[in-house]
């Protein structure tokens, strides 16, 4: 890709608006955040307002998997006519293991966003609690055969029953899916489903060095990575790879719009890295405590962002 055609690209991806046309899902995993309500969105009402405010750009997700709604086509037929351009998708590729659906689907959507939380079945079940491990990973591989790898995220969130598994899935991706765009890592959130549970949230403090060591893996094969809702004094020396860091750099709110504030913390309150910290929020001090964060002695300026 083209620098010019990469700068515009991360332009509509930056100022995307979310749709949330996903009601139901063909998973139930442990960690989900906003489990489905059933409740599909109003199309008519949604399209309406994105034809107001002259919206060009949307990301397909919601309360759910958006491809199991069987009107999923006849939601971007909808929003084109409303004068969507561009159209990014959450999904968890277990519908794209069909090949004459990932192909319509591919030819639609300009970015795939993927939670794909384990490479072995065991750890995938312990997930989502289902078996359409193999499913997912043939959707993966049909976006590749499609020529579609350069348009994939791949968002790992971390929770207790990967995080010793993380350098494993760096090793991975490297293997099967090089050319991918890049690896979110995101830290699990104690909202929706987890309900407090320390079986699902993991401390900070045992996941890092896994985490440091897949971070240290993918970039010395180029693959770029990314991570998010974990502070910056858990990533030491490693710093340049957190989202909200980069997000501050380019003059964004550091916590994207939803997700809770941090809380108040007297290490948080000396560290010179606040302005550009996640910090941890109350859900995760609630069954954790707050010993893990300390103040680190660097300067924002002296951090080096990692491309991704």
């Amino acid at each position: 890709m083209a620098p010019e055609e990469a700068k515009k690209e991360q332009k509509w991806i930056n100022e995307q608006l979310c749709v949330p046309m996903a009601h139901t899902c063909n998973l139930y995993c442990v960690y989900c955040q906003n489990p489905p309500t059933g409740a599909p969105a109003s199309k008519v009402e949604t399209t309406a307002a994105i034809k107001k405010k002259r919206i060009k750009a949307v990301s397909l997700e919601g309360a759910g998997e958006p491809t199991v709604s069987r009107d999923f086509f006849d939601w971007i037929a909808a929003l084109k006519t409303a004068g969507v351009r561009n159209f990014m998708l959450s999904t968890n590729a277990v519908a794209l293991a069909d090949p004459k659906f990932c192909r319509r689907v591919e030819k639609a959507v300009d970015y795939f966003t993927v939670n794909f939380p384990a490479t072995d079945p065991e750890t995938y079940m312990k997930a989502t609690r289902s078996v359409k491990f193999t499913s997912a990973v043939k959707g993966l591989e049909n976006l590749k055969t499609l020529g579609a790898e350069h348009k994939l995220r791949l968002f790992h969130i971390i929770f207790k029953g990967n995080y010793r598994s993380l350098p494993l899935f760096a090793d991975w991706v490297i293997r099967n899916h090089p050319g991918l765009a890049f690896v979110n890592f995101t830290f699990v959130r104690n909202s929706g489903r987890v309900n407090d549970s320390k079986d699902i949230v993991p401390r900070y403090r045992d996941a890092e060095p896994f985490l440091k060591l897949a971070l240290a893996k993918l970039k010395i094969k180029g693959v770029k990575a990314v991570v998010q809702n974990i502070p910056l004094c858990r990533l030491r020396n490693f710093e340049g790879f957190s989202f909200e860091f980069q997000r501050w750099r380019r003059g964004d709110q550091v916590l994207e719009a939803g997700i809770m504030e941090k809380a108040e913390n007297p290490a948080c309150g000396r560290c010179p890295l606040e302005p550009a910290c996640c910090g941890a929020r109350t859900d995760y001090l609630k069954i954790h405590g707050n010993k893990e964060l300390i103040s680190s002695g660097k300067k924002l300026g002296s951090i080096r962002p990692e491309a991704f």
